[in-house]
C-alpha cells in the first residue's frame, strides 16, 4: 500500500502561481506517495470580492469534485462563508468553523477520498488548523514561506490560528533564514528546520520552449518579470527602468492585483496576464533578462523573508537575473545580479550577462528526501 500525504494549501493545485507546495506535491508523488491536495475555499461571498478568472477556476475544480493527475488529487472546498480579512470574516468564529458549513462536508470528502489517515499531514495555510483534531496521521509539518503578517489580506486571527498550528505540528520547515525570529509565538525553535525554496529540473529540461505567439509582436531584448504584481511589485523602479530604456521590451506576466496604469502609459511595456505554468519556460527561454523589482523600502517586513521562486526558474532558462537587494537574496550574489537604486537596477539590465547556478543542489525532491530523513 503506498503512503499517503493530505496537503491544506493556500493557492488551488492549477493556480499560475506555483508555489513550493505545488512543487512539493509532485515530489512527494515522485517519492511513490498519493496526495490529496486540498486549498483554501470559497464561498458565495468571492462573487463580491474576487470576481475573476481565478474564481471560475476554483469553481469549476469544485464541480467537478475534485480533479486527479496521476497520484494527486487536488480539490477545492465550498463553504456559505469563508475567511477572510473583511468585517466579521476576520472573526476567531469563522477560522475555526468554516468548514462545519462546508457542501460536501470537507471532512467527509477526505474521508470518501481514502485520506482520513495519512502518513504525512502537510500545512502552509492557516485555514485548516482542525484537520489537526479530525485527521489521523503519523508526522504532521507546517511550511513557512513567507511572513504571514506582511501580507493585507491576512488578518490577525488568522495569523494567531497560524501560530496555533505551529505550536501543534511536529516540524516547521521555513525558506528564509530570518523566519525563524522572526515568529517569535513559536514555542519550541528546535522543531524548526532551514528548507529554501528548490527547482523542477526535469520540468524544464523537457518543457516547451518554442516561441511564444504572444511574443510576435513584442520586439528583442525582452526583459520579463513573472509572478505576483502584489503590493510589493515596485511599478515605479520598472516603470523608470523602461522609459529609460526604450531599446528593451518589458514583459509583465502575471494577473493584475495592483494599479499598473503607470505602466501602460509606455509602449515598450507589454502586460501579458496570467499564463498556466506548463508555458512558463516559452516566456522565460525566449527572453533575455529576468528582473526580481520589489519594494524593499515600503515592504521590508515582508520582502526581508522573501526567498524567490522565480529566481531559480530564470536560471534555469538560462536568464541573467537582475534584482533589488534584500538579505535572503544575497546568498546568490555570486550569480545574479544586485542593485540598491534604480539607476544601478537599470544599468544591470543594460550590462547584464547569464551566469550559472549548479541547479542540481536545489531539487524539489532532494530537499523532500532530507525533510523525510529528519522526522
Amino acid at each position: 500500500m503506498s503512503k499517503k500525504v493530505l496537503m491544506a494549501v493556500g493557492n488551488y493545485y492549477t493556480s499560475p502561481f506555483q508555489v513550493g507546495s505545488h512543487h512539493y506535491a509532485r515530489a512527494f508523488e515522485k517519492l511513490g506517495y498519493e496526495v490529496l491536495f486540498i486549498s483554501n475555499p470559497i464561498s458565495p461571498l468571492h462573487k463580491i470580492f474576487a470576481n475573476n478568472e481565478q474564481l471560475k477556476e476554483r469553481e469549476r475544480i469544485h464541480k467537478t469534485n475534485g480533479e486527479k493527475v496521476a497520484n494527486i488529487t487536488y480539490y477545492v472546498p465550498y463553504s456559505l462563508f469563508t475567511p477572510q480579512n473583511k468585517p466579521l470574516l476576520s472573526t476567531k468564529y469563522v477560522i475555526k468553523n468554516w468548514y462545519k458549513f462546508s457542501k460536501p462536508n470537507i471532512l467527509n470528502y477526505i474521508n470518501e477520498k481514502g485520506f482520513k489517515e495519512v502518513d504525512i499531514l502537510w500545512f502552509d495555510s492557516p485555514m485548516f488548523g482542525f484537520l489537526l483534531d479530525n485527521i489521523i496521521y503519523q508526522k504532521s509539518i507546517l511550511r513557512l514561506a513567507d511572513y504571514s503578517k506582511g501580507f493585507s489580506a491576512v488578518s490577525i486571527n488568522q495569523y494567531n490560528e497560524e501560530i496555533e498550528i505551529a505550536n501543534r505540528v511536529d516540524k516547521i520547515i521555513y525558506t528564509a533564514k530570518n523566519l525563524k525570529e522572526k515568529y517569535r509565538e513559536i514555542k519550541d525553535k528546535n522543531k524548526m528546520q532551514y528548507v529554501p525554496n528548490g527547482i523542477d529540473l526535469e520540468f524544464f529540461e523537457n518543457a516547451d520552449k518554442s516561441f511564444p505567439e504572444e511574443f510576435k509582436y513584442i520586439p528583442e531584448p525582452r526583459v520579463i518579470y513573472v509572478g505576483a504584481i502584489h503590493d510589493w511589485f515596485d511599478v515605479d523602479l520598472v516603470y523608470y527602468c523602461a522609459k529609460n530604456l526604450t531599446e528593451y521590451s518589458f514583459v509583465i506576466i502575471g494577473p493584475e492585483q495592483k494599479d499598473l496604469s503607470k505602466l501602460k502609459t509606455l509602449n515598450n511595456v507589454f502586460l501579458l496576464g496570467a499564463k498556466p505554468y506548463s508555458r512558463l519556460p516559452q516566456f522565460l527561454s525566449n527572453s533575455h533578462v529576468g528582473i526580481i523589482p520589489f519594494d524593499v523600502k515600503n515592504y521590508r517586513d515582508l520582502v526581508e523573508s522573501i526567498n524567490p521562486l522565480k529566481l531559480f526558474e530564470y536560471i534555469a532558462c538560462g536568464l541573467p537575473v537582475v534584482s533589488i537587494g534584500w538579505e535572503v537574496i544575497k546568498e546568490f550574489q555570486n550569480y545574479i545580479y544586485l542593485a540598491t537604486t534604480y539607476d544601478e537596477f537599470k544599468d544591470s539590465i543594460k550590462n547584464s550577462k547569464f551566469k550559472k547556478l549548479d541547479l542540481n543542489d536545489f531539487t524539489w525532491v532532494g530537499r523532500l528526501v532530507s525533510l523525510l530523513k529528519n522526522l
